[in-house]
């Protein structure tokens, strides 16, 4: 009896190696039929992007199994034009197909390995800078192949993943009223004032007079002369959208520049302890602008300078530094920017009253 019970032992160990052996021998076949394959996330609702120029987006897009595979796939993915104008006829709508130059594949194949069902990830990057103002537009994105398993198909439903991308247009920047704003730090000014009528204050920044001034103090019998770098600290009442500042230069006889400033340095802050002076942390964005040449670009040798934050604020308090001026001499023409004293005639904020949706 036992001779025969070592048979029959032997025999359903031979099976099962039998079986076992046998998993990988039909290529193609799931774990329940033929793989089935669609794209993550995808429905009948379209993924919506709305964006600010000039502001980028990256999508992930990756493939799921419905019914996995027993073999390595690589999957991958197009965009098909066609899908827009089924779209458009299943949804009552008129989109068009977002422009080919405002997206960009960083990758369009991914493996899915065998008996996973989520593959690794392909990148689509919208750029809003490249889309027309204020349309929506359809990127239908779907399966274009499958690699490694002949028997795999794709779902009849989560085959199409639509992007649903418009760009965003702000209103355009205005020179903010000034009424109300006031001067409440400067490092220096000439505090008996020249001309005739008198100027030289900090204040004259902000009386929309060109021919008026600030000043610094250049005397050392009227007090210290503080060279650069030289702080104003602007509170215009009540928050507001920064988007940028500009700066009039002073002018001499003729309307010859006198020593326009070519750095700065623009600092904002919804609140301020003191005049602005005495905790650096209340400034929670900064940004410096540096002239390079004194007749082009940003900070030039100009009577208008205006220069655009890299990031729109919304703030109540602004901290101006003059870290350099052009040296403007005697002549029209400017020497190097060297000059360490400062003196403008107007400072004015590009942006606008209202909080302006930025997300």
């Amino acid at each position: 009896m036992k001779r025969y019970a070592s048979i029959r032992l032997v025999a359903a160990a031979a099976l099962l190696i039998a079986s076992g052996g046998c998993k990988d021998d039909n290529p193609g076949t799931g774990l329940n039929g033929p793989a089935v394959l669609a794209i993550q996330n995808a429905g009948a609702e379209p993924l919506q992007i709305s964006l600010l120029e000039p502001k980028t987006q990256t999508i992930d897009i990756r493939a799921v199994a419905r019914s996995v595979s027993a073999e390595n796939l690589t999957v991958t993915f197009k965009v098909d034009r066609t899908l827009v104008d089924a779209y458009n006829k299943a949804h009552d709508t008129s989109y068009e197909l977002v422009p080919a130059e405002a997206y960009e594949f960083s990758k369009k194949e991914v493996i899915l390995p065998r008996y996973n069902e989520v593959s690794s990830t392909a990148q689509v990057t919208l750029n809003s800078e490249k889309m027309p103002d204020g349309e929506q537009y359809l990127l239908p994105i779907t399966i274009e192949q499958i690699k490694g398993d002949d028997a795999a198909q794709t779902s009849d439903e989560g085959n199409v993943y639509y992007i649903l991308f418009n760009k965003r247009v702000l209103p355009p920047a205005q020179l903010l009223d000034r009424e109300g704003w006031k001067v409440v730090h400067c490092t220096s000014e000439y505090t008996p004032g020249e001309g005739n009528p008198k100027t030289g204050w900090a204040k004259d920044v902000l009386d929309g007079n060109p021919a008026s001034y600030w000043t610094y103090n250049f005397k050392a019998s009227v007090g210290p002369v503080v060279y650069v770098p030289l702080y104003f600290v602007f509170d215009m009442g009540k928050e507001v959208t920064v988007r940028g500042v500009r700066i009039t230069a002073r002018t001499k006889a003729g309307g010859v520049l006198n020593n326009p400033p070519g750095d700065i340095t623009i600092e904002t802050a919804k609140t301020i302890t003191g005049d602005g002076m005495e905790n650096d942390a209340d400034w929670t964005y900064s940004e410096r602008f540096t002239g390079t040449k004194p007749d082009e670009g940003i900070m030039s040798h100009s009577l208008h300078n205006s220069v655009y934050l890299g990031e729109i604020q919304r703030a109540r308090y602004i901290r101006f530094t003059l870290h350099m001026s052009w040296n403007s001499g005697s002549s029209v023409k400017p020497t190097p920017m060297t000059y360490k004293g400062g003196t403008f005639a107007e400072f004015e904020v590009w942006g606008n009253l209202e909080e302006l949706d930025l997300d």
